[in-house]
Parts: C-alpha cells; structure tokens; sequence
C-alpha cells in the first residue's frame, strides 16, 4: 500500500513540479556558493527574525504539498483511495507520515544542513526550534492529508487560495512550467550546465573568447524547439491572439519580454561563473547575445509546420557555420547584431505577409 501512496503523491508530486524546482535550484545554488549560503544560514541561526522568515516558507511549501495531496484525493481516477479509511488508524497515520516526509523532503534535507552548523556553532535553541518546526509540518501534513481522506466533501474545509492575473509575457513559461516540466528541466539544464562548465573550463587552459561563444551557440541551440512550442501553446491555447490588433512591433515587444524571462537563468549562471580574464560588460554582451538568438530561433520556428527532420537538418547546419564563423573569429557584436536584426526582420516580414493574405 506504501508504494502505491508514494507513486500516485510523491513521484507525481516531484514529476509535476520539477520546473519549479529546477528555477529554485538555479537561482538559489546557481547564483549563490555554498560559502554565502552557510552566511546566510549562519544569520538565519542567530536572528529570531530571519529564523521565522524561513519557517513561513517552509510552511508554504507545506501548503503547495497540501493542496497536491487534497486534489489528487478528489482526482476521479483516485476515488478508490476513499477505501484507505478503512486502514486501522495507527497504521493510516505512519503511511501519511512517510508520504508527508518524502514530499517535505527538500526542506528536511535543507533544515538537516541548518543543525549541522547550528550544533558547530552552538545555537541549541536554533537547532531545537529548526526540529520542533520540521516534525510540526511533517505532523501537520499528515493530519491534514487523512482529514481530506476522512472528509472528501470539498466544502468542508478550504486552504486559502490566491488568484493573480499573468500577464501575456508569462502565459507560456507558466504553461511551460505546469505542464511540460521535464521539457523545461532539460532545456535549462543543459543550458545553464552547458555554460557553466564553460566558464569553469575557461581557466584551464589557454583559451580565448571563441570558446565562450561556442558554448553559447550550443545553449542557444538547446533552445530550439522552445518557438514550436509556442506556436503550438497559442494555438491551442490563444486562437484569438493572431486577431487582435496589435502591431508588428508591440508583438516582437511581448515576444522579447517573455524570451527575456526564459533567459534570465543563463544570466544569473553566467555571472556567477564568468572566468575573472574575462570582463563584465562582455559577459553581459554575450547574454543579450544568446537572447537574440533565442529571437531568431522563434521568429523562424513560429506559425510554421516544419518537418523535424529538416528543422533538426537546419539545426545542425546552423551549428557547423556559427562554429565556423567563430573559429574565423566572428566578434560577439556581430553575433549581436545578427540575432536580433534578423529576428526584427523576420517579425515585420511575417507581419506584412499576413496583411497580404
């Protein structure tokens, strides 16, 4: 019965919300080094304050845990779990609780890391709070999740819920993050990996500028399918978009923004690993770079039916003449220029063929 629990709420629970962890990761540990995070931690032990602030969001993320478990209860594929009740309550409990665990397990694992340096430094009332409050939430979850199985009826009881109005720019990377989570991991991390290693390679050798280009048109290449799937999203999701009267460029805006934002990781990761031979401005040069390539790529895969085989044909084409073009020494203001240039280019010619039509 355990195992069957844990496929239908802790694997589901993690597959769905993989995205979501993966941004947490890339901005918390992509950004941040283990040094600045015992800092923080450190802080953290020594301020009631800051303490508390953690322990609010460990209980949000109790309720995100929450609301998963009350709503694949009510799942219609999961109404046989109503027969879990039946289960002598001491044995019903210690399974909620081992569910409960396995999904509060990243905040465990962070808290398990918190006592470590709250014991070196002695901060035992730190370390007794730190526990009280992981066993509460664990304890909490557990009830919580055999009360909704006890009481399916919806309206009995209600987790707060809040509504908040997206706007355009983040319809997809939203939709994206929801329901194609292992798209998304894998894009951005062989993205943000990709350029990472990069920058730690860099030092090793006698390297120039070119190899950082070269990684950079592989993330950006990594990237490639993102413009299909926004075209098919809109689709399927936003037939009235292509209706609206909006202009040429007011389109290539929202496009940009929401482009922007799905590149904002690799900027945090370059920041953060940039070699220190190499100057600021050219990394940040080299970010609005791949987000310009990233324009390209969705203004030549948007509202088309490519053929994979000839756009994967098209893909790896555009690899061996950027490598070229690098290897020939190609400056990063061109591959600017370019990328963005050609992705204005062909949003006003798509715009002008569509009032044509």
């Amino acid at each position: 019965m355990l195992s069957l629990l844990n496929r239908i709420f802790v694997r589901s629970f993690y597959a769905k919300n993989a995205g979501t962890f993966l941004v947490v990761i890339l901005v918390a540990f992509g950004f941040l080094s283990s040094v600045e995070h015992k800092a923080l931690i450190t802080a953290a032990l020594v301020s009631p304050f800051f303490l508390t602030i953690v322990f609010i969001l460990w209980s949000l993320y109790l309720l995100k845990t929450i609301s998963f478990v009350w709503q694949a209860l009510t799942a219609p594929e999961h109404l046989f779990l109503q027969t879990f009740w039946l289960v002598p309550n001491p044995i019903r409990l210690a399974m909620w609780l081992v569910v409960q665990t396995a999904m509060l397990l990243p905040i465990i694992l962070y808290a398990g890391w918190m006592v470590q340096i709250a014991t070196q430094y002695g901060q035992w009332n730190s370390l007794s709070a730190i526990v009280l409050v992981i066993v509460g939430l664990i304890v909490v979850g557990a009830w919580l999740a055999d009360h909704r199985l006890r009481h399916p009826n919806p309206n009995t009881l209600h987790l707060p819920h809040l509504t908040v109005k997206l706007p355009y720019e983040l319809f997809f990377p939203t939709y994206w993050l929801r329901n194609e989570p292992l798209s998304l991991v894998l894009t951005k991390a062989f993205s943000g990996l990709l350029l990472a290693g990069v920058c730690r390679l860099y030092p090793t050798d006698d390297y120039d500028q070119r190899l950082l280009l070269i990684g950079l048109l592989l993330a950006i290449l990594g990237h490639s399918q993102v413009g299909g799937q926004v075209s098919a999203f809109e689709r399927q999701y936003l037939l009235f978009l292509q209706n609206l009267p909006l202009s040429w460029w007011q389109r290539f805006g929202r496009y940009a923004l929401m482009y922007g934002l799905i590149w904002l990781p690799e900027l945090l990761i370059l920041l953060r690993n940039y070699p220190t031979e190499i100057r600021l401005d050219y990394i940040v040069w080299l970010w609005l770079t791949g987000w310009g390539g990233l324009m390209l790529l969705h203004s030549l895969a948007y509202g088309y039916d490519i053929l994979p085989e000839r756009w994967l044909s098209g893909i790896f084409a555009s690899f061996i003449g950027g490598l070229l073009a690098i290897m020939f020494g190609l400056p990063v203001g061109a591959w600017l220029a370019l990328g963005w240039l050609g992705a204005i280019g062909s949003c006003y010619w798509a715009s002008r063929r569509r009032v044509l039509m």
